[in-house]
């Protein structure tokens, strides 16, 4: 056997081929410098976390998210991506619906809360600081002007509503400048946390002031040429199912819906 082997080792080194090289060559043919196969696991949402509430958030089942496993892979073959679900922490004998969808982006609720600046016609600057949002949207919040000195000509009380991106809040001067003295402002907040308005006047807020809703408020819809379909959990509220599409997709999400969603994948993107 080695006289054999030491007779093909002198063949392919006169043909100026090493077993390394033969071997070598194949493998790069297998795998080209650009394959992006392999699995990837995918984090799991509860609806309320990446959606607004309400509508969403009503059938969460808290560590549903963190039990579940998703697992995507864009395998070399026939199969040009495939997903598997394996799912926990969900009530039990119960038929849940899968939806394999169009990407999203996750939803940022609009936050006012923090202290910040808002200036009246260019000149007039006050402090305001608001420390929570009721999920009515109302709040109440305490402020002064001018903002940055250590004792303000007046302070001022206020009470205002926030709905999407458009704020609206009531101040009433309550020092020794103009006592009693109360206007109510409205405003728009702006992608880039800044606040512009014009009732009654002209005033705004800077950049970053507060935080502006963005983001998907509502299911991206199924892919194309794609049905929804279901699972049951067993008695421990366990179960898992898989999808092979035969075709290459790059983008989508996963959402699960038992009369209302209740889990959404993270944005899946190859």
């Amino acid at each position: 056997m080695k006289k054999v082997f030491s007779i093909i080792s002198g063949i392919l080194v006169v043909f100026g081929v090493s077993f390394l090289t033969l071997f070598s060559s194949q493998v790069n043919a297998a795998k080209p410098m650009d394959n992006k196969a392999g699995a990837r696991k995918i984090e799991w949402n509860l609806s309320s976390d990446v959606m607004p509430v309400p509508p969403y958030g009503s059938r969460d089942i808290e560590g549903s998210d963190e039990l579940s496993k998703l697992i995507v892979n864009w395998p070399n073959g026939e199969v040009q991506t495939n997903v598997t679900g394996v799912m926990k922490g969900l009530n039990p004998m119960t038929t849940y619906t899968v939806y394999l969808s169009k990407i999203y982006t996750p939803y940022q609720k609009v936050d006012i809360t923090g202290e910040w600046v808002w200036t009246v016609m260019g000149t007039y600057t006050h402090d305001i600081k608001i420390d929570s949002v009721n999920l009515d949207g109302t709040f109440t919040a305490i402020g002064g002007y001018p903002t940055g000195e250590e004792e303000y000509l007046t302070e001022e009380t206020i009470s205002g509503h926030v709905s999407g991106n458009e704020i609206t809040f009531t101040t009433v001067y309550s020092g020794s400048y103009n006592p009693g003295y109360t206007v109510t402002v409205t405003g728009t907040i702006n992608p880039d946390g800044s606040i512009t308005g014009t009732s009654p006047w002209v005033w705004e807020a800077g950049v970053d002031a507060v935080t502006a809703e963005s983001g998907s408020k509502g299911w991206s819809s199924l892919l194309p040429g794609v049905e929804s379909f279901t699972f049951m959990t067993d008695e421990y509220g366990e179960g898992s199912w898989h999808y092979n599409f035969m075709e290459l997709v790059e983008e989508f999400s996963v959402w699960i819906n038992d009369g209302a969603t209740i889990l959404i994948s993270d944005p899946i993107v190859r």
